[in-house]
């Protein structure tokens, strides 16, 4: 049904020129009045960095309403043959959208309506400024010759021009000769511009045919056919392109392609193509099934620097459940050679690797109960390392730990276990099984606690191919006994509820000794002496050796807690352990036995007493020598998340006290202003009087583009030179960025930093 409702007054036969009059043409509602609309627009607001957008699109607003009417005003209008003929300022609105222009014509029967010349048009996700329209009320579908357009494609925004533009069913989009950008409407600091260009909103894609990447007025790149994401939705093709350079590798440049082979698998193939060393494959595959994610990385390439020697890189990574009980995870990487990270890899982390782990666990998890079923190897890639050094390989090793709830009197119980062969080739191999039931009592109250706990240990060797210091089989029975104990005082020291506590506590161990010479060393090792180790029970990992001890342990803890919110704004500990009796277990029969009757100091603290700065500290001092054994010392100031400032200084001695290693650390990313951030990180030993590792990082980032610059400088793996390289990234929002990630970069240089950039 087509209706009018009046807005003057005259008869039927009036002139076209007459204010208006009531007229019924049969199958819809017509609504045409007389006038001028004048429409007052809000102020734009601005943004960090970009204006707010001028067109704000609501799904809702134009969502099917059926019985909607179509709406219509205009200076003059008539009907000629069922033709609606409006002129003047006209504006049509229907099912949320609104047309603005000088002229319309439309057929009430068919639902289509025309335009000649100028027009402005809002539509569900699209704003268009356009010259001769033709639109399909019914079907929503739309054409129009040279337009600008605003569109909103899953809340993100692109805008451009086209000399021809449709709007498709399913809300997509056709372009002909046209340009395509995230930048505010009129800012062309980049663009896509395409022969033809189609965008598919609800898919997720948009496809361009003989197409140029324009950046400041510059092309930078050129492909005949392009596909790009505009929504988070994964969909085959090309990945932006990254040039890197390296002193091992010489000028890189890397073209991945990415390949959406069904919703549960994808893969991504990019070639890696270097001066220095020629082509290598880089391969990711991942999948997903019901036993969880599966992930295998694969490099290969033909070096020529060493003649064409085939080097490559494999690594497996596996999350899964199998049920609420059952998990399981495989982590496994292997190189041909020794020097492969070194050489190829673009990292100080990865070129300082020694070992490479090969692992596959399977977890039952229940209660107070878990089991894990484990094989491992290790890949030694630090040929420095003497194989008699190198780890064991674990085929397999079976954990089993399980602990009571409350029993009869508040008891607690404890059991743990572990079954695992080691084994090494032309070394040492064999089973160990391990076995330590403990018996707890707790008693804790809120100013005080008491913890009385009671342990028997058995561990039992069966080796092969054991040297004459080894027995073939051999057992070990111990038992130990330790209290726990502790107070707690508090004060209040402010009228907002806040309070500074007084902790002290003290920790007995008794574990007697038994010689255990005979028996190999496959996984303990000496654990670093720090606060947490005045309380632990043993003061070796693994089970191959268990310390003996009479000892007690003193520490003094305060904090103060903010009475408002809970947070802790200062803590600090001292601590030191008092020995009654040498400590006559060791690693090897080469090291000393322990004489002195007392440890070395422990210290650590950590502050927030101050609005964004944290500061943090830990020393280990030698009384007998007056001398630091380890200390590191660290101060934050973070304002903000872009304005980050670290300074840590760092302090180790080993062998006897002899060998000092003494660092420190600066780090900084820090915004200039609205557009510029600067980043950096010297890592420098002093000692040595070298450098660790120099970055030298800057960044522009503007609404819809930024470009980040990084050159480091760091040792090689070797210790006896630096490499150097450069990173350079271009991000144009919107789109993927071009280069290398120079955000995970400074987020592994600058403590604090997450990269937050689109």
């Amino acid at each position: 049904m087509f209706c009018v409702e009046a807005k003057g007054k005259a008869d039927y036969h009036s002139s076209v020129n007459s204010y208006g009059w009531n007229f019924d043409i049969g199958r819809k509602l017509f609504n045409a009045t007389v006038g001028l609309c004048l429409i007052s627009a809000s102020p734009v607001a601005l943004a960090d960095l970009c204006p707010a957008p001028s067109f704000t699109y609501n799904p809702e607003d134009f969502a099917s309403k059926p019985d909607d009417k179509v709406r219509a005003e205009a200076d003059r209008f008539s009907n000629v043959d069922g033709q609606v003929i409006l002129e003047g300022d006209t504006i049509i609105e229907y099912q949320g959208r609104k047309l603005t222009a000088q002229n319309a014509q439309y057929n009430p029967e068919t639902g289509e309506l025309s335009v000649e010349g100028a027009l402005s048009f809002i539509g569900a996700g699209v704003q268009l400024e356009s010259n001769d329209a033709f639109f399909d009320i019914d079907d929503d579908v739309f054409s129009t010759g040279e337009s600008d357009y605003q569109l909103d494609l899953n809340g993100d925004r692109a805008t451009g021009t086209a000399s021809a533009m449709e709007g498709l069913p399913n809300g997509d989009f056709s372009l002909t000769d046209a340009t395509y950008s995230t930048c505010p409407a009129g800012d062309r600091s980049w663009f896509v511009k395409a022969d033809s260009l189609k965008l598919f909103p609800n898919e997720g894609y948009g496809t361009a045919r003989n197409i140029k990447l324009v950046f400041k007025g510059i092309p930078i790149l050129a492909l005949p056919i392009f596909s790009f994401p505009i929504s988070d939705k994964r969909k085959t093709g090309f990945l932006a392109p990254t040039l890197a350079s390296a002193d091992n590798t010489g000028l890189e440049l890397l073209i991945p392609w990415y390949w959406n082979i069904r919703p549960n698998a994808d893969a991504t193939f990019t070639p890696r193509f270097m001066t220095r060393r020629g082509l290598q494959l880089q391969t990711d595959l991942r999948y997903k099934n019901q036993q969880g994610d599966w992930e295998i990385n694969h490099e290969f390439l033909k070096d020529q620097v060493l003649d064409d020697k085939a080097r490559s890189f494999t690594q497996i990574n596996h999350q899964g459940r199998f049920n609420e009980q059952v998990s399981s995870s495989i982590e496994a990487s292997r190189v041909s050679d020794d020097e492969y990270l070194e050489d190829l890899g673009d990292s100080l982390q990865l070129a300082s690797i020694t070992h490479l782990e090969q692992r596959a666990d399977l977890v039952f998890e229940q209660d107070r109960t878990i089991a894990v079923a484990r094989v491992q190897n290790f890949q030694t890639v630090d040929d420095t390392i003497a194989p008699e050094d190198r780890p064991h390989r674990r085929l397999p090793q079976v954990t089993f730990e399980t602990s009571s709830g409350p029993l009869p009197l508040g008891v607690r119980t404890n059991f743990n276990s572990e079954f695992v062969y080691f084994d090494k080739d032309d070394e040492v191999s064999g089973v160990r099984i391990d076995a330590s039931p403990t018996i707890t009592l707790p008693i804790v109250r809120d100013a005080w606690f008491f913890k009385p706990s009671a342990s028997y240990r058995f561990t039992y060797y069966s080796l092969s191919n054991s040297e004459e210091e080894f027995r073939s089989s051999s057992s070990r029975n111990l038992n130990s006994f330790s209290v726990d104990s502790g107070l707690f005082f508090d004060r209040l020291i402010d009228d907002r509820g806040s309070i500074q506590t007084l902790e002290p506590r003290i920790f007995y161990l008794r574990v007697p000794f038994e010689d255990q010479s005979s028996i190999p060393v496959f996984d303990s090792a000496a654990f670093d002496f720090n606060i947490s180790q005045l309380f632990r029970n043993n003061r070796f990992s693994g089970a191959d050796r268990v310390a003996d001890a009479d000892q007690l342990s003193v520490a003094l803890t305060t904090r103060t807690i903010d009475g408002e919110d809970g947070r802790e704004l200062f803590s600090s500990s001292i601590g030191q352990i008092f020995y009654f009796e040498n400590r006559r277990v060791t690693l090897s029969n080469d090291d000393e036995v322990g004489t002195s009757s007392t440890s070395d100091f422990v210290g650590e603290f950590s502050t927030n007493l101050v609005k964004n700065w944290v500061g943090k500290g830990r020393i280990q001092w030698d009384p007998v020598d007056d001398i630091t054994v380890r200390s590191s010392l660290s101060l934050s100031y973070q304002p903000s998340p872009k304005h980050i400032a670290n300074v840590a200084h760092r302090v180790v001695r080993r062998d006897g006290l002899q060998q000092r290693t003494e660092q420190i650390d600066l780090s900084t990313v820090w915004k200039v202003s609205d557009h510029w951030r600067l980043a950096g990180r010297w890592n420098y030993e002093l000692n040595s009087d070298s450098s660790i590792e120099t970055l030298i990082g800057v960044e522009y980032d503007s609404c819809c583009w930024a470009v980040r610059f990084a050159a480091r400088r760091y040792i090689a793996d070797d210790g006896l030179g630096h490499d150097t390289s450069a990173t350079i990234q271009l991000v144009l929002k919107g789109l993927a960025p071009l280069g290398q990630n120079y955000g995970s970069l400074l987020e592994s240089s600058v403590t604090g930093y997450r990269d937050n950039i689109e």
